[in-house]
């Protein structure tokens, strides 16, 4: 409060410091957003700020009230940072009524809560952990929470993770099944706030299902288990990964899809003789893929081969899909499909102990009809 009349309250240190943390150290005015804690051009640090009154703090000042004046006088919810010259315009006589307090409190606001938003570390973690479980040959797999968290680190994972666990049904359908309703349970149904970390430990077509499932508009980073370090942690650089495409555009009902990358599908075994696409690794091989960025990578190269087969063989064409795949990228060839687009797309595997890939499961029905 005043001490004598024309004096304004001092603003106290705790209430300054506040103020400036809910701002972001940046003029609170709309579309200013000028950083007050350094010259913006020489970038030394100084004080640009003015804390500026929404309601004045004398009842004959800007906006000002003979009761709340007083009130409010040194109240952080009547303040706001500013830069010298929006201070000035708002409180010019000739401005007041175009800057009224209501337009204030509500640039105050708006500012507050993006800065708020923008710095909130809910959005980075914790993370929530889905593990997929499937026999492999005849092997039932296992991650500790350790191996986890050490592969999320700086990040860190939630305590509740949504395990699916499909080791003891053989049949693809059932397992889909499952997959499909632990999904729509933990992730479909969820408020949309979580982040999801996916730690695969199953069959390809399996891996491909889970992230048909959940769907491209979902955030889920993948992790590789690494046989030589035993860990599952995400490492530099690695090989590139390339695209290549049928020479004859004619367009056909039928074309193949090879992805190579853990290994090479050999052609002599396919179902078929159609026009073939293909997604490559340089180095085809099980130590290939060491990093997320090459992740990220076969993600937009596998869009682009998604579109291109349907612009130049129709929506109606069937995508016969032969994947030599590690489990990230399998997660991403379920996940990467457009499910009101893309036409039908049927993925072929082949087991340990045979010679022709067979088909596996039909991972993508095309919904829309004919042209």
């Amino acid at each position: 409060m005043p001490t004598k009349r024309g004096t304004r309250p001092a603003i106290p240190r705790k209430v300054q410091s506040l103020l400036w943390l809910k701002a972001g150290g940046r003029c609170e005015f709309r579309g200013c957003n000028k950083i007050l804690y350094e010259d913006q051009v020489t970038q030394d640090p100084i004080n640009e700020s003015n804390i500026a009154h929404i309601i004045s703090w004398t009842e004959n000042g800007p906006r000002g009230d003979k009761v709340l004046s007083p009130k409010l006088a040194t109240d952080i919810s009547n303040l706001m940072l500013t830069c010298p010259e929006h201070n000035t315009l708002i409180d010019s006589g000739d401005n007041l009524e175009k800057y009224s307090v209501s337009v204030l409190q509500e640039m105050k606001r708006e500012h507050e809560e993006a800065i708020r938003k923008l710095t909130d570390l809910k959005t980075e973690l914790p993370k929530r952990i889905i593990e997929l479980r499937g026999m492999i040959h005849g092997q039932r797999p296992a991650i500790t929470f350790k191996e986890e968290a050490d592969a999320l680190f700086p990040f860190f994972p939630k305590s509740e993770r949504i395990v699916i666990d499909v080791c003891d049904y053989e049949d693809i359908e059932t397992a889909k099944m499952i997959i499909d309703s632990q999904v729509k349970r933990h992730i479909i149904n969820s408020d949309g706030s979580e982040l999801y970390a996916a730690f695969i430990m199953a069959l390809i077509p399996l891996g491909c299902y889970l992230g048909y499932s959940i769907g491209n508009k979902i955030p889920v980073q993948t992790f590789q288990h690494f046989h030589d370090t035993e860990d599952w942690i995400w490492r530099d650089g690695g090989g590139l990964i390339t695209a290549s495409y049928a020479n004859s555009i004619k367009p056909s009902d039928n074309v193949n899809l090879l992805i190579n990358i853990s290994g090479v599908i050999d052609r002599k075994l396919l179902s078929a003789d159609y026009p073939e696409y293909s997604i490559n690794a340089d180095v085809p091989g099980f130590s290939f893929l060491q990093s997320w960025q090459q992740v990220l990578d076969f993600r937009s190269i596998y869009r682009n081969v998604l579109d291109r087969i349907r612009q130049e063989h129709g929506e109606s064409v069937t995508i016969h899909l032969y994947p030599a795949t590690p489990n990230p990228i399998n997660f991403e060839i379920g996940k990467g499909i457009m499910k009101n687009i893309d036409p039908t797309i049927i993925l072929y595997d082949k087991t340990k102990n045979e010679t022709n890939y067979k088909e596996a499961m039909h991972l993508h029905d095309r919904i829309r009809g004919n042209n």
